[in-house]
């Protein structure tokens, strides 16, 4: 799952992720090394702010993997840049020494970096419809890929949002079945995902189209139709982001989904 994510811009090309004591590491033009202490990652430097994100027990893989060893957790894991004008600390790792995979959307030139902790080697494709596939991630160590987190890799990004819409409503679908109790929460999900998509979406709106996929799932269920074969679900999908691109109140190609 995602423990969190932030924007690091940096003089320099590199992020240290790690230890918050101060750095005693030498590194080359390698994508990645580290200490044991701490990581250090090749950026795309002062062009623009790099993004960080660390996740816990599933990670998806983007780009290369460009660190695979052994970081020593103390009581908190640190994002920051060389003069420390950015500074991220989360305190949801677990510490000692322990297996930390990096990953890098362009190894030496990175935009986006993946810091993935409780990781196998086990990698797990996402549910998805027929030719529109999501980014394979690697899994907890029990190989085990609950609905939630599934529900939450499959929703971690607005890249693709066709295909991510249409295999959240798979997920909704399996759910509707197995685990009606939690179903309204896994609605919830995607509705505040749905919400990421334009600057015009307000919480009224995602939560109509949120119900509007809800009822659907629910009307097929009602008439057997357990399970949404992916060229209706990608309909539903299709069907729910023009609804989105093209509110009522606004028609003009400002107000088409980013």
């Amino acid at each position: 799952m995602l423990i969190g994510s932030v924007d690091i811009y940096a003089n320099h090309p590199v992020i240290f992720i790690g230890s918050t004591d101060p750095l005693e590491l030498d590194w080359d033009d390698g994508p990645a090394c580290g200490d044991g202490k701490h990581i250090v990652v090749q950026t795309r430097g002062q062009t623009a702010p790099t993004r960080v994100s660390v996740w816990n027990g599933a990670m998806p893989i983007i780009g290369n993997i460009v660190f695979d060893g052994v970081l020593n957790v103390e009581d908190r894991v640190c994002v920051v840049d060389l003069e420390d004008l950015t500074r991220w600390i989360t305190r949801l790792i677990e510490p000692g020494p322990q297996r930390v995979v990096v990953c890098a959307d362009d190894p030496g030139h990175a935009s986006r970096v993946h810091v993935g902790f409780e990781l196998s080697d086990q990698v797990l494709e996402l549910t998805a419809v027929a030719r529109h596939p999501l980014p394979p991630v690697m899994a907890a160590p029990d190989g085990a890929l609950h609905r939630t987190t599934e529900l939450g890799l499959i929703l971690d990004g607005h890249d693709s949002p066709l295909a991510r819409l249409a295999a959240a409503i798979k997920v909704l679908a399996a759910a509707l079945e197995d685990e009606p109790r939690p179903y309204p929460y896994y609605v919830r999900l995607v509705t505040e995902w749905l919400r990421g998509l334009a600057g015009h979406v307000r919480l009224a709106q995602a939560e109509a189209l949120g119900r509007e996929i809800a009822d659907r799932l629910r009307a097929d269920r009602a008439t057997g139709t357990h399970s949404l074969h992916d060229e209706a679900v990608w309909a539903l999908a299709t069907h729910i982001m023009e609804l989105l691109t093209f509110p009522a109140s606004h028609s003009g190609p400002e107000h088409q989904t980013r």
